[in-house]
């Protein structure tokens, strides 16, 4: 922190802010003692914006963050701001939240690119990015320093989807009918694996032959908004047969308790093995898998893009390259002649 005249006459103060960049600010004087003063009252007054910090290290930060999280966020956020902490405190160490610097936290993100991929670098990110601006409003730091990071960015990948000879291979693999039809409906439905789990009967449709994804008490959809699904044939037939023999307000279920994402995860992704199919395809494949299908038999990117309930048509793109037949279609509804 110093002072330096400019050529106009005005002395300025140099200084760094919290997140060690480099500012200056007029002090409105052109004598030194005044710039003095103004110096000596920026300190003052920089010191006590410090000392009203609630000062905590990242450790003691974490569990008033996650009580907080839970009135708000689902289990699978809430794990992975909980993941997101470990991860920064086994690189940068246990240090106050308001001592941690730009610097620190591009050196953590370029670390866990490095270690793992650019999606998790991205993923971390955003957990720790909203954290942080809890601990804003609770005073813990002078300012959120991820306001100046530019959040990693992912390279464009075609998602694994299955092929139905594939997926064929798949139900013949699997044994348990309930995991069987649960698969199925998966993906003739392009239903995520928590919407899925959460469903109940009283959200089937069967006169109107719709699936309403709903929040409820225990659930909460990736949008926080409701949709409503259409269900073909097949799964109308499927699910009125389930339901003559249920014994459970949820659709899908391991002995009337609510299955568990893990749970569904590594059984699939076993089958997947047993099958001797690729091991890039996991469960939310089957979500891929249902939009590919669509996309391939000329579906409009649009449509799919509301039956996957994407708010952003951005997010739908990621298929369009399976729809270049289709694509030809509608350019040459252009007619025109040059004679």
């Amino acid at each position: 922190m110093f002072l330096s005249k400019a050529p106009s006459g005005f002395y300025y103060l140099y200084f760094e802010d919290e997140l060690g960049n480099r500012r200056k600010r007029s002090t409105k004087c052109t004598y030194k003692a005044d710039a003095l003063k103004f110096l000596q009252q920026f300190k003052i007054s920089e010191d006590d914006k410090r000392s009203r910090l609630k000062k905590q290290l990242l450790s003691q930060f974490l569990p008033d963050f996650l009580n907080y999280s839970k009135s708000i966020h689902t289990e699978k956020t809430q794990r992975c701001f909980k993941v997101a902490f470990r991860e920064l405190i086994r690189i940068i160490g246990d240090i106050p939240l308001h001592k941690i610097s730009i610097r620190e936290i591009e050196a953590f993100l370029s670390i866990k690119k490095a270690e793992a991929s650019e999606w998790t670098a991205r993923k971390y990110y955003i957990s720790l990015a909203s954290a942080f601006e809890t601990a804003l409003r609770w005073k813990c730091i002078p300012c959120n320093p991820f306001r100046n990071i530019e959040k990693p960015k992912i390279r464009e990948y075609q998602p694994a989807y299955f092929m139905k000879d594939e997926f064929r291979k798949l139900l013949v693999t699997i044994q348990d009918r309930d995991f069987k039809e649960l698969c199925f409906f998966a993906v003739l439905t392009g239903l995520r694996l928590g919407e899925i789990i959460s469903l109940e009967w009283s959200q089937i449709d069967f006169v109107r032959k719709v699936i309403l994804v709903q929040n409820t008490k225990t659930f909460t959809t990736k949008s926080k908004k409701n949709r409503t699904v259409p269900m073909n044939d097949i799964i109308w037939k499927m699910l009125a047969v389930r339901k003559e023999n249920a014994s459970s307000e949820l659709i899908f279920h391991l002995q009337w308790k609510k299955l568990s994402e893990e749970y569904v995860s590594k059984n699939f992704k076993r089958y997947i093995r047993k099958a001797g199919l690729n091991d890039r395809l996991h469960f939310h494949s089957l979500r891929h898998t249902f939009a590919s299908w669509l996309v391939q038999d000329g579906v409009s990117i649009y449509v799919v893009k509301d039956l996957l309930g994407h708010s952003d048509v951005k997010t739908t793109q990621i298929y369009s390259h399976l729809q270049p037949e289709s694509l030809h279609a509608e350019v040459n509804k252009i007619s025109v002649s040059m004679n």
